[in-house]
């Protein structure tokens, strides 16, 4: 099994190199967030770290990160925590490399604090200590990149899922994950799986305050994208009847 699980694994490499890293890649992994696919997860995760294997690079493990924290978001719909267990350590460990040079650095710090906060999600104990970690690397990337959307995503996630009597503010979240988007269509937001994100959050803030017709509108906007975005098609949406 793990001899064809190699074999399928570098197929799916030769091919992602002849139809160009990391944009396929990036339809792969998109692809992966519309089906809530673990298993399709898992494989890129395999192929983005024999890429970054075979050419090393600050962007190979740019790549491989990206990844492994779709993975990771993938493993907190279902509360998989072993699966999370499984790829925690070596995220959290490329992070912190990557937050220290190169292009990135705001980014993966952002990341990380995503990371501290689903740690923190899984055992609640471990607030005491990440808590304050994920917010000053938090602070750190808006201060270090305010205009990033994926710095703005994670800072809308953060003020979204952090409570109150801690800093959180749910309008705060909304207005960021708002400019999260406005900054991410600047860039282009086909195969972006975090520009659907934001919509689908941004729905629920708006069906949280009452406001049916604003999340109507916003998840309408996300299916006019991308119409097999089944969390909002199957899910979010009919939930507003």
């Amino acid at each position: 099994m793990k001899t064809n699980s190699k074999i399928f694994a570098t197929i799916l490499m030769i091919t992602l190199m002849a139809m160009g890293y990391p944009q396929e890649l990036r339809k792969m992994n998109y692809r992966a967030y519309l089906e809530t696919n673990k298993e399709q997860w898992k494989q890129n995760v395999a192929m983005a770290m024999l890429e970054a294997q075979k050419n090393p690079s600050p962007e190979a493990e740019w790549q491989l990160a990206l990844t492994e924290y779709g993975l990771l978001n993938a493993s907190m719909a279902d509360e998989d925590e072993d699966l999370f267990d499984a790829y925690s350590e070596s995220l959290e460990e490329r992070l912190d490399e990557l937050k220290k040079s190169g292009p990135h650095q705001a980014e993966a710090k952002a990341l990380l604090s995503g990371l501290y906060g689903f740690q923190i999600a899984f055992s609640p104990f471990k607030g005491m200590t990440l808590g304050g970690k994920s917010s000053k690397l938090l602070e750190q990337a808006m201060e270090e990149a305010p205009e990033s959307p994926i710095v703005l995503k994670l800072y809308a996630s953060n003020k979204y899922f952090t409570p109150s009597m801690w800093g959180g503010d749910v309008e705060e979240a909304r207005r960021a994950f708002e400019k999260s988007n406005a900054n991410f269509e600047k860039q282009g937001i086909e195969d972006n799986w975090m520009y659907l994100d934001n919509l689908a959050w941004l729905g629920l803030i708006h069906q949280e305050n009452g406001q049916k017709e604003a999340a109507k509108a916003v998840w309408e906007k996300a299916l006019a994208q991308e119409p097999n975005f089944y969390w909002v098609k199957e899910g979010l949406l009919p939930g507003l009847d």
